[in-house]
């Protein structure tokens, strides 16, 4: 039977979300999902996620819904999943303040609903190598990766069709798409331990771009939806399908799709009479084709061998990270951001995390700073125009960060700097001393291709020991290494010290083999040079 995943994204942070429409958004798309499942589709599970902003305004804005929603998590229908509280993206902060913005949705999570979610939501799917390690540090188990992103970078003949060579493009839709067999089985099967711990399965814009269309009404019918579905699903019925994980605001309300695609901004979150209709009909052909089950469960399947590897910066939607970095209101928040962590780290931080006394300003202080990253009041991108209360949202944001960091610093006045923490490194030779994993770095086949060329570095700085054993221990390592290399159709020029012969290339051996052949030619005697009486002899002769 076929295991369908449908993730519901509710966040109240959106652009061109403005307070005064929380509670038409809330009731017209969250209120109708909620009861959509629980009164008309009681067998078919599904995950509603939201934001920990967005949870604390439902709680203070229509706790009835939030009671709905504790009710259907409490029958084992729904499953919440968190994301970070105020919407930041993941890979356009420090880890550190990623893990803070993680932490205090989980608080929001705890308070309103009683419980720390297991599951959470990665804005825009953005990458850096530390992302999944700062979400690991809030709590989180398991997390929703994107398909195109790792295909692209884990696929070479994929890749070459579908990389986006732009940086500056906002969305990777109208670009060629992959000949793809839907029976890939990363779209399917769940990957392990992307960092030791931490599970997550693939969405694909193959799915979620259908699914939006047919909600938004866009000339996609329930037919040609569940036909997508259906063959993107495959043939193998092997682990699930992600068919639905994108934003939750479209199941009731008209949302950014009008700013989006006509730059409209007259119809923002407009309710949808006919979305409630469209939703009932969605679900209850997709449970006729197969089971519904939660993003957990999913993440428990079956899980693929190959580790979890995306370049950094990397988006959903075939797009990166900068083209939210780089629009004129990021360009002029992040530094102001920057400026105010640089000043928090180097002169209050030491002092003010050490000491218990300053807990509560100190949260207070990675509050606002991390709300001060949210992804909203940075876009649309130009020629869009970005929404005044997102901006304000932000620049507000700021400036509490700004009055907490000076309130630190005069408390933290003239109290003694600690000593700076020694490196964790050990002494001696042969430490690489740049952390790179979690995992352990001989268990090859676990490594990412970015942990893999780090511990090419760490097999390296054995070799380099002047130590005898470490240096053969060393070799022994780069050699498992290369070998994995291999494996991973990675093939190149081993080391002179661990390329055995038959590694060689073919025209490098021939040509080795015909050197050794060669006789060396004898070196030609240069004529002596002639005396002053051999030339007279021979000019007398003449």
């Amino acid at each position: 039977m076929k295991k369908f995943v449908a993730i519901f994204h509710a966040n109240l942070n959106y652009a061109y979300l403005i307070p005064q429409n929380y509670e038409r958004v809330i009731r017209a798309s969250y209120e109708v999902i909620l009861d959509t499942f629980m009164k008309k589709h009681p067998n078919s599970r599904f995950i509603f996620e939201a934001s920990g902003y967005t949870i604390d305004q439902m709680a203070a804005i229509t706790p009835d819904v939030l009671a709905k929603l504790k009710a259907a998590v409490k029958s084992g229908q729904c499953e919440f999943m968190g994301a970070p509280y105020s919407h930041p993206l993941m890979a356009n902060i420090p880890e550190e303040d990623g893990r803070w913005s993680c932490e205090f949705a989980m608080r929001s999570c705890e308070k309103h609903l009683g419980f720390r979610p297991e599951s959470f939501w990665n804005p825009e799917c953005t990458w850096m190598q530390y992302v999944p390690r700062a979400f690991r540090a809030a709590g989180v188990k398991y997390l929703t990766l994107d398909f195109e992103s790792y295909m692209i970078c884990n696929d070479k003949n994929y890749g070459w069709v579908e990389r986006n060579r732009s940086t500056d493009i906002g969305w990777g839709g109208h670009l060629p798409w992959y000949d793809l067999d839907p029976d890939c089985k990363f779209l399917h099967r769940p990957f392990r331990d992307i960092v030791p711990g931490l599970h997550g399965i693939c969405r694909s814009d193959r799915l979620i771009g259908k699914c939006l269309g047919y909600l938004r009404g866009n000339n996609v019918t329930l037919d040609a939806l569940m036909e997508n579905i259906i063959y993107w699903s495959g043939t193998k019925d092997e682990g699930s399908t992600v068919v639905m994980a994108d934003d939750a605001e479209y199941c009731g309300t008209t949302g950014y799709y009008y700013v989006k695609h006509y730059n409209d901004y007259s119809r923002s979150f407009d309710i949808d009479p006919e979305a409630p209709r469209l939703l009932d009909e969605f679900i209850a052909e997709l449970s006729k084709a197969g089971q519904m089950i939660t993003f957990k469960e999913a993440c428990e399947e079956k899980a693929v061998e190959e580790p979890f590897f995306v370049e950094d910066r990397f988006a959903w939607h075939r797009t990166y990270a900068s083209v939210w970095g780089n629009t004129p209101e990021a360009k002029r928040y992040d530094p102001l951001v920057s400026e105010l962590r640089r000043e928090y780290k180097e002169q209050v931080q030491p002092i003010a995390e050490a000491d218990p006394r300053f807990k509560d300003m100190v949260g207070k202080f990675w509050f606002h700073l991390t709300n001060s990253a949210n992804s909203d009041g940075r876009w649309p991108p130009p020629p869009s125009v970005t929404c005044k209360f997102n901006r304000d949202w932000v620049e507000a944001e700021i400036e509490s960060t700004r009055k907490v960091l000076a309130e630190l610093k005069q408390k933290v006045a003239g109290l003694p700097m600690p000593p700076p923490p020694k490196p964790k490194m050990e002494a001696g030779d042969g430490v690489y001393g740049y952390y790179f994993t979690d995992k352990d770095v001989q268990d090859v086949r676990s490594l990412s291709h970015y942990e893999l060329q780090h511990d090419i570095y760490e097999a390296h700085k054995m070799v380099d020991s002047k130590r005898p054993q470490v240096q053969k221990d060393g070799i022994r390592f780069l050699k498992k290494v290369f070998d994995e290399l291999d494996r991973r159709d990675m093939k190149g020029i081993r080391p002179p010290k661990i390329r055995p012969e038959e590694d060689e290339p073919k025209y490098r051996l021939a040509h080795r083999a015909k050197a050794a052949k060669a006789k060396p030619r004898p070196a030609k005697a240069k004529p002596a040079k002639k005396s002053a009486a051999d030339k007279s002899a021979k000019s007398k002769r003449k």
